[in-house]
């Protein structure tokens, strides 16, 4: 076993005890490597020559733009808004260059960040995880179950790798009560899906700098109770570097003071083999304040991915159960609520015991027969969100998220056609009773998981059965 073996070794177990002795999951920090790792997307110099070359009123090349802002990305890209602004309305009549919709935006960036989108998608198009040379590090990979996903890239790799996690936005993370929940891809640079979030020129990055601080006290219950592992960055990259500032400065750190539950992953390609690496690493944040962090150096992410590697419940189910003990804590007459405690004592079964409470049909292997919360138990309507917890709106929004352009307010008719489809099928009206499926009470409709998994069979044109007042009914019905 060479020097490196043995430090790679070392370094691996000690990853690996600490997600363990930390009882908690990680979370992956991403950047820019990730994705060029895996779809061949470009740097950021590589995406700004990109845009210049594609922009037929720059005739100065990318050397020339360095020169005059010092090496000044965020600059460069502030100049190359105002081409492209001027690209555009020269063109406003050729839609293929800039659709008509960019026209009315009130942002003069709108026109370059629509093509830095479509020159991302472009290396998205043609990423399939089966034909990828990185296939083995891809499916090691896909088996994780993280907390959450943070990361600095525009594109959708992680949303297509890991299709359970939900994507929040920009300021969104700021705002949404729950992004700080289970199964979240922390997009904080913007996403292709919304030109606009994209943070590119000198102001976009000012912007963010300046929030920052309140992004870092949003997360920072990820910063101290979670392993967070970076990937996909360089010691000297200005985002780790700010970030790693306000989280010293939030958590009031002595000067050069070790973070333990950080890990930093080097990328090298041409390791030495008679090398042993550093554990750790001290990293400059500005201002002649720096931190140290753990560090292993690599030349492949398989072995990384094997010690990050969690046994875990389906992150889906997880979802939903945090979803449903949210509600149950939140409500106003938690001292009613009545709970089976024999059924909770009877569970081993992890997962079996997550589906029980939040009373999932998805199939058990050794049912217990008992539910946790009944209709019995109903006493008032903030405890519909323990069995019940959707919304026609939000009943809607799981089985068709809303898309770009569809009108928000009318989002909760998909389910309610789903439900007239059944009726139609088999003759039961669903939303007539209080059953499994659908509750009313005062006139207020909320719906179970069991009711999506039921649409889900009927949208996908699936057979399926509906068990209401201990009576089934399927369709198709079977032949006598």
């Amino acid at each position: 076993m060479s020097q490196y073996e043995i430090y790679l070794e070392e370094s691996l177990a000690r990853l690996k005890d600490f997600v363990k002795e930390m009882n908690s999951r990680p979370i992956l920090f991403v950047g820019s490597g990730f994705s060029r790792r895996y779809i061949n997307a470009p740097s950021w110099s590589e995406l700004l020559e990109i845009l210049i070359k594609n922009n037929p009123e720059i005739k100065k090349p990318l050397l020339y733009f360095i020169q005059e802002h010092t090496g000044d990305y965020a600059k460069i890209a502030s100049d190359l808004v105002e081409y492209y602004r001027d690209y555009a309305w020269d063109n406003s009549e050729n839609t293929d260059l800039f659709p008509p919709f960019l026209f009315n935006s009130p942002t003069k960036s709108i026109y370059l960040k629509y093509k830095i989108t479509e020159i991302i998608q472009q290396f998205m198009t043609s990423f399939n995880i089966e034909t990828n040379e990185k296939r083995d590090e891809l499916e090691l990979l896909s088996r994780l179950n993280p907390q959450a996903f943070i990361t600095t890239n525009y594109d959708n790799l992680l949303e297509v790798l890991f299709p359970k996690y939900t994507p929040i936005v920009g300021q969104q993370i700021i705002y949404q009560k729950k992004s700080t929940d289970i199964g979240h891809i922390l997009k904080i640079h913007g996403t292709v899906e919304e030109p606009n979030s994209i943070v590119i020129e000198k102001q976009d990055y000012d912007n963010f700098f300046n929030d920052q601080i309140y992004l870092i006290a949003k997360l920072l219950t990820y910063f101290i109770e979670h392993p967070i592992v970076f990937i996909g960055y360089s010691l000297s990259d200005e985002n780790v570097k700010s970030i790693l500032l306000n989280v010293k400065k939030i958590l009031n750190a002595e000067s050069e003071a070790f973070i333990p539950n950080m890990w930093f992953i080097s990328w090298n390609k041409d390791i030495d083999p008679t090398s042993s690496p550093q554990l750790d690493k001290s990293i400059s944040v500005g201002n002649g304040e720096s931190v140290r962090v753990n560090y292993i150096e690599v030349s492949s992410y398989e072995k990384i991915y094997e010690a990050l590697y969690q046994d875990s419940v389906d992150i889906e189910l997880l979802k939903q159960f945090e979803e449903t003990v949210y509600n149950v804590v939140k409500s106003d007459t938690i001292t009613n609520l009545e709970v089976d405690i024999a059924s909770l004592r009877g569970l081993a079964d992890r997962t079996q015991f997550i589906r029980e409470f939040i009373h999932s049909a998805q199939p058990i292997e050794k049912p217990v027969g008992r539910t946790l919360i009944t209709l019995a138990h109903i006493t008032d309507p903030n405890q519909l969100a323990t069995q019940w917890p959707m919304t026609p709106t939000d009943l809607s929004q799981r089985l068709r998220p809303i898309e770009r352009g569809y009108r928000r307010q009318q989002a909760w008719y998909y389910g309610f056609s789903l439900i007239q489809q059944v009726k139609r099928q088999t003759g039961i009206d669903m939303k007539a009773t209080n059953n499994d499926y659908h509750v009313s009470m005062n006139g207020v409709p909320r719906y179970s998981l069991k009711m999506v998994e039921l649409l889900t069979d009927v949208m996908n044109n699936n057979p399926y059965t509906i068990s209401i007042n201990g009576k089934e009914y399927s369709y198709p019905k079977a032949e006598n």
